[in-house]
């Protein structure tokens, strides 16, 4: 009986060293190949477009009461305080005494200009500031604190979303950085090598709203996590054989 116990007991605990598959892998059969156009769209740097759905903030100096979520901090901003304004299906945003204008398809930049002009037939000279309050990035991996980040600032570089979130753990692969990014619908994965500082002006790729970053781990944590394992089976089998013996003896 105790050979039993002790047989099961090694059964089982074998079983749970297997490790966890790896995320974002491509099935066998589907992966996308990199293509000219497809690598345009990592390596471009161009500011992100409005699109429905996005939560902004319109600052317009000077004048609190007109603006939604305004630079001053008694007036500041977020998305969970609700101080926000919808880009609705439509690509529509209905702006406190502009009515109801089309923002969708133009850029942040591009919507600033269009405010102040518009702003101007009554204001002398406004100066305003739109922001998105739900653009995200999600760091995953070897990192210190991953988890979603909302992006402070449109344009920001993987080595410092790295930063973001606390920097590399001491078992990230740093050959080996997932970028994960929705091209044309689809989810295209880009690996990047930080170790070659020669490379790195290309491969500091500038970040866009919902990327997920994945920085894969090393072999020596599967054979930490495994040795760990290993270790508790030993101590298991040396108390069940020791317990073995008292009962024998």
């Amino acid at each position: 009986m105790i050979k039993n116990i002790t047989l099961s007991v090694i059964l089982t605990l074998c079983v749970s060293c297997h490790t966890s598959s790896p995320l974002f892998q491509y099935k066998e059969g589907r992966k996308t190949s990199l293509t000219k156009d497809i690598l345009e769209e990592f390596y471009e740097t161009k500011e992100t477009v409005l699109t429905p759905g996005d939560k902004i903030s319109i600052s317009i100096w000077s004048h609190n009461d007109m603006s939604v979520g305004s630079v001053n901090n008694v007036y500041s901003s977020t998305e969970s305080s609700g101080k926000w304004l919808l880009v609705d299906d439509d690509g529509m945003v209905n702006i406190p005494r502009l009515g109801r204008l089309k923002l969708s398809g133009i850029t942040v930049s591009e919507a600033n200009y269009l405010l102040e002009q518009k702003y101007g037939e009554t204001l002398r000279d406004p100066i305003i500031n739109v922001r998105v309050l739900n653009h995200f990035i999600t760091i995953l991996g070897e990192v210190n604190n991953p988890g979603r980040y909302r992006l402070e600032n449109e344009k920001i570089s993987l080595v410092e979303a790295v930063g973001l979130a606390g920097g590399l753990t001491d078992y990230s692969e740093n050959q080996s950085v997932d970028l994960v990014r929705i091209v044309n619908g689809e989810p295209i994965k880009f690996t990047l090598d930080l170790t070659n500082i020669n490379a790195l002006p290309k491969e500091n790729i500038i970040l866009k709203p919902r990327d997920v970053v994945y920085i894969n781990h090393t072999k020596l944590k599967t054979w930490d996590k495994n040795l760990a394992k290993i270790s508790l089976i030993t101590s298991i089998i040396t108390g069940i054989a020791v317990l073995a013996f008292s009962l024998v003896k």
